[in-house]
This record gives structure tokens, C-alpha cells and sequence, in this order.
């Protein structure tokens, strides 16, 4: 045995779970978590946490055209896929595989171009965000809308609408806090829903756009995402992501359902009244809910009562149970996709609001 043998039969083999500093986030989607702590419910779960489109655009009718080449074949970004990107986001538009990618290359990119950075994140908000930032060792404080860009940090992250509060920022707005700033990182992944112009559009060379096709279009399974940005920002990404970072058949899907104005159209009016059906049922049991076309949030000190007894009733809504930077108790509700989920929805609200408390 030589002595590297000898020396490594003596050592511990590594644990990365210890070692790793962050817990993971809690995102919605998470039935397995459902059924481990529910029973399973006899009508099956209806699940409303997460804030995707419950009528995703057809894949099937297009899976047809996907070419023998495309799944065969190293995937490049060809020009026409490139022109459907930049047509739909209306700026220069680098696909990548989910937002989530960009969410975590960001930080690696900075800490190694420019070191540590003292960075603002809205909150609350989407949890990867200040997350991925701690996680490359930079120091994240967690702002409400009102005090981001206070004391001239190096990195700005909000959403645009905010998910989950629905918070909105004008252009106006954006623009003053690119100036607090030297990166300015706008989440518009749930900006698809209602017809808004991008904050890309402004071509300040200090903000990047994050974007995806998981929401409104309903294809999370796809992993397709956009960064809108300049081209000192798409080339930097483009080179940590490495080649290749989007596959094929995603890219061609992708850029279907980009050129599909059709079917954006009749979506964002089914969005739209079904989102108000929604808050209406809910404001009918007295709980007053905010958000965008695709998701509505109540917030109140009940909210995890609220979670619990609609599980007990095999309806998974997601839980906010947050202390910084202040207080936020709050359920989300996803929109269900037809008549059935939504009067199911109402008599479960029914059953924990009238009996539960009755109960108590």
C-alpha cells in the first residue's frame, strides 16, 4: 500500500450537507411535503401553491414539429429563435435554462469580477434571491420597497410585479434606484400575465431582467428563461453558464410559444377573469387578497391556521411565515384552472373559517 493509500484510508470521507450554509428555500410544488404530513384526500389533492398558469400553452400540438435534428444534435441558438426572443421581450434577450440559472450565476459572476458586494433585497420576496447572494459570501440586507437603495448599496433585487405581495415598481422608480446603485436586478418572471413593458426597454446599461416561460405560459417543466440586459451583462452570463445551457427541443418550444399571439391573448383574458373570480370568492369569506393574474395573497396574523385546515380539506396553498424585515404571515393562492377547483376552494374556505373557529 503506498503511504497516499495508507493516508487516505484514514480520512473522513466529506459531507457537503454539513458544511453547506444555507438551508434550502421552501418553494411551492411541494405535494410530496403535503403527503407526508396530510392524509391523502379521497377527492386527491387540488393543488393552488404555486403561481404557474393552470392552462399551460399546448406543447403536445407542437412536439410534432420538432425536427429529428433537434434532439439529435448539439442545441445552438439559430437566428430565428434568437429574433422570436428579442420580437416577444422586446430587447436583446439571452435564453437560459430558467431564470433560476441566472438567479445563481449572478452572484458567482459579480464576487469574481468585482469581490464581495453589499446588496438590497426586497423582501418579502422570492427566497433564491437573497439566498444565492449570502451564499457567495456577500452580504444581503432584507428591504420593504421603502428603504432599497438607502445608503448607496452595490446590488439592488426586486420583482416586478412582486411575488408574493403583487407590489408594483414604475419605470420611474427603477430608474432612480439604478442610480443608488451599480447593478440593478429586475425579477419580471411574472410579468407575462398582464400587459406590461419591460423595464428592459429602458436599455439602462446598470439593469439586468430576468424572465421565464414557467409562468404564464405555464412551461416550468421546460427550464426556458430569458436575461434581458446589455451586452457586457449576456456576455458574462453566456460565458458562466457555459455552452449548451439550453437544450433543443426548450429552445424550439421556447420560441413557439413566444410567437403563439394568439394564444397570449385569449390566456391573459382567461388570466384575468379568472384571477378576479378568485379574489371574489375569497373577499366573500372576508379575506381581502393582493397580487397579479396569476396568484393572490391574503395576508393576516391566521395565515398558517388558514394553510393547515384547507390541507387537512386536500387543498395545498404555500405558507409565508416570515420575520424580516418585518412581520409577514400570509397564504397564496394559485388560481385553479376550472369551476370544479374553484367551488371546491369555496367550500373548503367555508369549512375552515366557519367550522374550525366554531370548533375552538
Amino acid at each position: 500500500m503506498t503511504s497516499a493509500s495508507r493516508l487516505g484510508s484514514h480520512m473522513e470521507p466529506p459531507n457537503p450537507a454539513a458544511a453547506w450554509p444555507w438551508p434550502a428555500v421552501p418553494h411551492g410544488a411541494d405535494l410530496a411535503r403535503a403527503r407526508q404530513l396530510y392524509p391523502a384526500p379521497a377527492a386527491g389533492w387540488l393543488d393552488l401553491s404555486t403561481g404557474l398558469n393552470p392552462r399551460p400553452w399546448p406543447v403536445a400540438g407542437e412536439l410534432d414539429r420538432v425536427a429529428a435534428s433537434v434532439w439529435r444534435d448539439l442545441p445552438d441558438i439559430e437566428a430565428d429563435v434568437a429574433q422570436r426572443f428579442e420580437r416577444y421581450y422586446g430587447a436583446p434577450a439571452l435564453p437560459v435554462p430558467g431564470s433560476q440559472a441566472a438567479i445563481q450565476a449572478l452572484p458567482r459572476i459579480w464576487r469574481r469580477l468585482y469581490g464581495t458586494a453589499r446588496c438590497h433585497v426586497l423582501a418579502p420576496g422570492y427566497g433564491e434571491h437573497a439566498a444565492r447572494w449570502s451564499l457567495e459570501g456577500h452580504t444581503v440586507v432584507a428591504c420593504d420597497s421603502q428603504a432599497l437603495g438607502q445608503g448607496e448599496p452595490d446590488v439592488i433585487v426586486l420583482a416586478r410585479p412582486n411575488n408574493p405581495t403583487g407590489e408594483w415598481f414604475e419605470a420611474d422608480t427603477l430608474q432612480a434606484l439604478a442610480r443608488c446603485c451599480r447593478l440593478l436586478v429586475v425579477d419580471e418572471t411574472f410579468l407575462d400575465a398582464d400587459v406590461h413593458a419591460s423595464v428592459a426597454a429602458l436599455r439602462e446599461p446598470r439593469v439586468v431582467v430576468l424572465r421565464s416561460l414557467g409562468k404564464f405560459f405555464g412551461l416550468a417543466g421546460l427550464r426556458v428563461g430569458a436575461v434581458l440586459a446589455c451586452a457586457p451583462w449576456l456576455d458574462a452570463l453566456r460565458a458562466e453558464l457555459g455552452p449548451w445551457s439550453v437544450n433543443g427541443p426548450g429552445l424550439h418550444l421556447a420560441a413557439a410559444a413566444l410567437a403563439d399571439e394568439d394564444w397570449q391573448r385569449d390566456t391573459r383574458d382567461w388570466l384575468a377573469q379568472q384571477a378576479q373570480r378568485l379574489t371574489a370568492l375569497l373577499a366573500a369569506r372576508g379575506l381581502v387578497s393582493h397580487g397579479t393574474s396569476l396568484f393572490r395573497t391574503v395576508a393576516t396574523p391566521a395565515a398558517r391556521g388558514l394553510h393547515e385546515g384547507l390541507a387537512r380539506r386536500g387543498i395545498w396553498t404555500r405558507l409565508f411565515w416570515l420575520d424580516t424585515p418585518q412581520p409577514f404571515r400570509a397564504v397564496r393562492f394559485g388560481l385553479p384552472a376550472n369551476d370544479a377547483g374553484l367551488q371546491r376552494l369555496a367550500q373548503a374556505l367555508a369549512d375552515v373559517l366557519d367550522k374550525d373557529c366554531e370548533s375552538r
